[in-house]
């Protein structure tokens, strides 16, 4: 699907959750460029979300860097709750020296 098309079901209002579940997955599967990494951070961080969208927007910016080979420790930084706790997740499993180095940042 159109990335475009999946930025609008997340930002509809009338969209259910399942949907925009379903949009943050399919971003994170099919997208790996910059605007989509800091258009799910944004998502991540927006409190008019549920839990389920928050959680796979983490999940899938997790997916996206690992596949990339490249993270972007300032973005992960900005993610909060089970954002957070779902991209950890990925990345203490995948890539545990970038687990290492996220939790030296996280201690200053």
């Amino acid at each position: 699907m159109n990335k475009k098309i999946l930025m609008k079901i997340l930002l509809d209002p009338k969209t259910s959750d399942a949907e925009k579940d379903d949009a943050v997955i399919d971003l994170g599967i099919n997208f790996q460029d910059d605007e989509t990494i800091d258009f799910l951070n944004k998502v991540s961080n927006d409190n008019c979300y549920d839990e389920m969208v928050v959680a796979s927007c983490g999940e899938s910016l997790a997916l996206i860097w690992i596949r990339n080979k490249q993270i972007n420790y300032k973005k992960l930084l900005e993610l909060k709750g089970v954002a957070l706790a779902e991209a950890i997740s990925l990345i203490q499993a995948q890539r545990p020296d970038w687990y290492r180095n996220y939790s030296e940042m996280n201690q200053i």
